[in-house]
């Protein structure tokens, strides 16, 4: 029997003493295991001895109803159908607390309005009077326009009220979801439970790291933390965390060999070419195309706080606790601390004279495991908030972090070259710098000073190079060409290098890159 009839038959058939409907309330989430983009819900549904029906309703409709997965223990289960209605959409505390207050208020903004009506009403009454006192219809007509000059007011304020609280409401953006109920048709001799788990949007986590130097101690503790967000329509009420660097997809492509054709054609009949004309408009549009680009913009419960574990699966990572945690469907963005370790540093500073002057604290430590997802990083020094970066957990040597400027290096760029006697001809330049770097601390400090080799893309144009001092190394991360000046400063000590690099090239064309 396929389930469409099987549904047919107990809508017909059952007795309504044996459906049994249940609230979330009697199917609270257990267990959320979240996605980057999304998270899975774990629930578990009760089913009394007897019972051929069993309805489940509140859920909101905003997960794929094909991916609905569920498991029975002690009972069959024959068939499963969904409804969704738009009457009593599902949404979570807060944004229940906010259509309450909008509720209010709008019903307060009514009132103000009967208010002017019938205050209208009135002066339109007296204004057909024709006899009685004078004054007292005066005095009646003064008490309405005071009426509604202060019910316009209050009108107003409310109305002001009313745009933030929608203006909230709309920015948590669960409010909007149908509402859908799931029924379960059964064969329950004796109690048994229905496990059920579904995909859903609207949630996400993403690691992130706080990265604190200590440059007395020259260690740096790296903090593990999960931001956690979720706008699904339903608080996770005292549920079991997860965390997982996977990413489910909707949809998986098979990848098939294919076969390879290549194909060669005879050569045509060489047409003349003429050499066009200027156009001024395709220089009006490149124009305009550049206008453009430059106007173009750059892209209420506390949750509790559970501790992880990670676990190494065989695609990725998941951090996992037993210990329960609350996390409401807001707009609101929950940090979790997952972990916090303590690495040994090997400080230094970095000099790249060829592009600034501002000379960089980095901390070198050992690479890290997998268990690092790649994530943002904010980083302190000795106490001081630096800054963040975006850190991708994928080389293959040991982690480099830059904490920031040091301002008592002070590093100087002079030019040698002869201002009078330019060797800049049609087909050489020859550019002479000094670099000097100097250690204003009251304590010695290892320097690094890097110099990339210009290197040509172009066998026409050669490039020669030479310094006066012999390089520590010639190589940085696997990187040819990029030269390494390393050397510890004492206190007042200058460290002075002179480079020089020529190019010589065709005298017709143009260069670039120098």
């Amino acid at each position: 029997m396929n389930i469409k009839s099987v549904i047919q038959f107990s809508i017909l058939c059952i007795p309504s003493t044996y459906s049994f409907a249940l609230g979330l309330n009697h199917s609270p989430i257990q267990q959320v295991t979240l996605y980057p983009t999304s998270a899975k819900i774990e629930r578990t549904i009760p089913v009394q001895a007897g019972e051929q029906l069993v309805t489940l309703t509140g859920l909101a409709a905003n997960f794929d109803i094909n991916q609905l997965q569920y498991q029975s223990s002690n009972i069959e289960v024959n068939a499963v159908s969904h409804t969704d209605s738009a009457i009593d959409k599902p949404s979570g505390t807060e944004s229940s607390q906010l259509r309450s207050q909008i509720e209010g208020v709008k019903k307060k903004i009514s009132e103000q309005n009967s208010i002017i009506q019938a205050a209208e009403l009135q002066n339109k009454f007296l204004g057909n009077v024709t006899e009685g006192s004078a004054p007292k219809v005066r005095q009646d007509a003064y008490v309405a326009f005071i009426a509604i000059d202060q019910a316009k007011i209050e009108k107003e304020k409310l109305e002001q009220r009313l745009g933030e609280l929608e203006q909230d409401l709309n920015a948590i953006g669960d409010s909007d979801f149908n509402q859908r109920t799931l029924k379960f048709y059964v064969n329950a001799k004796q109690q048994g439970e229905i496990k059920i788990s579904y995909l859903i949007p609207y949630a996400r986590w993403q690691p992130t790291y706080k990265a604190e130097l200590n440059t007395q101690t020259k260690q740096v503790k790296l903090t593990r933390m999960a931001m956690i967000a979720q706008k699904t329509g339903e608080d996770w009420n005292n549920v079991k965390l997860a965390l997982s660097t996977s990413t489910p997809r909707n949809y998986v492509q098979q990848i098939q060999p294919q076969p390879w054709w290549v194909n060669y054609y005879e050569p045509e009949p060489v047409r003349p070419v003429y050499e066009p004309a200027p156009a001024p408009i395709a220089m009006a549009e490149m124009a305009m195309d550049s206008e453009a680009k430059s106007r173009s913009p750059a892209r209420n419960n506390g949750p509790s706080f559970p501790q992880f574990q990670a676990a190494d699966l065989n695609f990725s990572t998941e951090f996992r606790s037993e210990t329960k945690a609350s996390i409401p469907s807001s707009q609101q963005q929950i940090f979790l601390p997952l972990s916090a370790e303590q690495y040994p540093a090997k400080l230094s500073v970095w000099v790249l004279p060829k592009q600034s002057t501002q000379a960089t604290i980095n901390a070198e430590i050992a690479k890290l495991d997998s268990n690092w997802p790649s994530g943002i990083v904010k980083l302190y020094r000795d106490g001081d908030y630096i800054g963040q970066r975006t850190w991708n957990n994928n080389a293959d040597e040991a982690l480099q972090m830059s904490f920031g400027i040091d301002e008592q290096i002070q590093v100087n760029v002079t030019d040698l070259t002869d201002k009078k006697n330019p060797v800049r001809s049609r087909s050489e330049t020859i550019q002479k710098q000094q670099y000097s770097v100097q250690n204003l601390h009251s304590y010695p400090i290892q320097v690094t000073v890097f110099e990339s080799e210009p290197q040509s893309q172009n066998g026409k144009l050669t490039t020669q190079s030479t310094y006066s001092l012999v390089p520590s190394a010639t190589t940085w991360n696997g990187q040819p060409n990029i030269n390494q000046w390393q050397m510890n400063l004492e206190p007042k000590q200058t460290f002075k290098l002179d480079v020089q690099h020529q190019f010589k090239y065709p005298s017709k064309g143009y260069t670039s890159g120098f």
